[in-house]
């Protein structure tokens, strides 16, 4: 079974969330193709069975302003009813101090789910540097902490902070969570922050106006807000922060980031000869929006030695007006978006997976969890060789890993050849 890297997914977002899930993997909830909050994708019994050797596991804590103004009033009135100490939490949490407590709680939920561990089965470990990664035993599965979102080092100077007080704040505030182990960060989210300038997330369904199918926003319950400043705003602390990630070791993550910023940040990753990662997105061949990577990104990352990973969501590989043909289901579609940035770059070497698994989106019929990861590869055999499903599960973003996280180790270009193999005909 080919082993693989999630670049993007939330299991503990969802342990810290909900009073239904213990501090543990172990857990028994309801997994379907269809939209379920309170779902756990990666319970352990999913993840026992399925091929994943390592989680970046995002922490996410929700921006104040998302959930004070992102919220529709029948959002807010379920939400409070069903789930009022929670709703506490996240509009008074202090982004830095939740964060803490969540990292902690993710180490602790590895220690219970090997303590409770009591059928057997493979063991979770902590990872926290790439050359932990390369000593997991076969028998063990890593979890590395990463972050949506650089809210976490809060929203701005406080009252009485000067703007240089607060960036030497911010600086050492990196260098704890690196020092924790940080592999990468989402340097933006569905809310303002004095960092990145993010896109506006609401995803667009098909919707009848006039006799006639449009795109239309899925904004009845949430709505999200593009940011009105440019990089190099708020004094230039998104470059500050950008350019200390790639002095000390943690790779910038540029999902949900207006396109002018990330190609900002696409040379100063060369300048810095540092990989650069697009962890849960699409291509725009076939869905044409911001979100989505356009052919000159592709090529672009692929000059880099980063990688981009495909989510697992069709609400993103496929335009709302073809969504209907797909009938809910994604591996087709997530084949032909790595088909297509092949073609564009020419190999598969920037090309990875981010299956966004425990982040709430819109699940595949497929593929909605862990377990059915390897009908996505066996889909993959009619169109790509061995070696070229390897480099995608795995060894594509083992390689971005090595070279971002932590110190830059020698560059050898060799490991950003393209594998061997190619375009494989139909009935292999």
């Amino acid at each position: 079974m080919t082993r693989m890297i999630d670049l993007h997914a939330h299991p503990y977002l969802k342990i810290s969330l909900f009073p239904h899930l213990a501090n543990t993997f172990h857990a028994f909830t309801v997994n379907g193709g269809v939209w379920n909050p309170l779902s756990f994708d990666y319970q352990y019994i999913n993840l026992r069975r399925s091929p994943v050797k390592l989680i970046l596991n995002n922490h996410y804590v929700v921006e104040r302003g998302f959930a004070l103004h992102g919220l529709r009033p029948i959002a807010q009135a379920v939400m409070t009813a069903a789930f009022p100490l929670l709703v506490y939490r996240v509009v008074t949490a202090d982004p830095w101090t939740a964060t803490v407590k969540q990292m902690d709680g993710l180490e602790k939920a590895i220690r219970n789910t090997n303590r409770f561990n009591l059928l057997g089965g493979p063991k979770l470990k902590l990872v926290q540097s790439y050359a932990e990664l390369g000593r997991l035993a076969d028998d063990e599965i890593g979890v590395a902490h990463a972050i949506e979102g650089p809210h976490v080092f809060g929203y701005g100077p406080e009252k009485g902070m000067t703007p240089e007080a607060y960036w030497e704040r911010t600086k050492k505030r990196l260098h704890y969570l690196r020092d924790r182990g940080l592999a990468l960060l989402v340097l933006a989210h569905f809310w303002d922050n004095p960092f990145a300038p993010q896109i506006d997330s609401v995803e667009m369904v098909p919707k009848k106006k006039n006799g006639k199918w449009v795109r239309g926003r899925d904004d009845a319950l949430f709505a999200m807000r593009r940011a009105a400043w440019k990089w190099g705003g708020h004094d230039g602390l998104g470059e500050k922060l950008v350019r200390e990630m790639l002095t000390i070791g943690v790779l910038p993550d540029l999902s949900h980031m207006q396109e002018h910023a990330r190609w900002a940040i696409y040379d100063l990753c060369a300048e810095y000869e540092r990989p650069v990662l697009i962890s849960h997105v699409g291509v725009r061949r076939y869905y044409d929006h911001e979100y989505n990577v356009s052919d000159d990104e592709i090529r672009r990352v692929r000059k880099l030695g980063g990688v981009i990973g495909m989510i697992f969501s069709n609400r993103l590989l496929v335009d709302p007006l073809d969504r209907a043909k797909t009938k809910g289901r994604g591996i087709p579609s997530l084949v032909r978006a790595m088909q297509h940035v092949r073609e564009v770059a020419g190999d598969v070497a920037c090309l990875g997976l981010g299956s966004d698994f425990d982040g709430f989106i819109h699940p595949m019929r497929d593929l909605y969890n862990p377990t059915h990861i390897p009908r996505l590869a066996d889909a993959m055999t009619a169109e790509f060789s061995d070696a070229e499903i390897e480099a995608v599960f795995y060894g594509n973003s083992a390689r971005a890993l090595e070279r971002g996280w932590g110190p830059k180790p020698p560059k050898r270009e060799a490991e950003i050849a393209a594998p061997a193999g190619g375009r494989k005909k139909k009935g292999r």
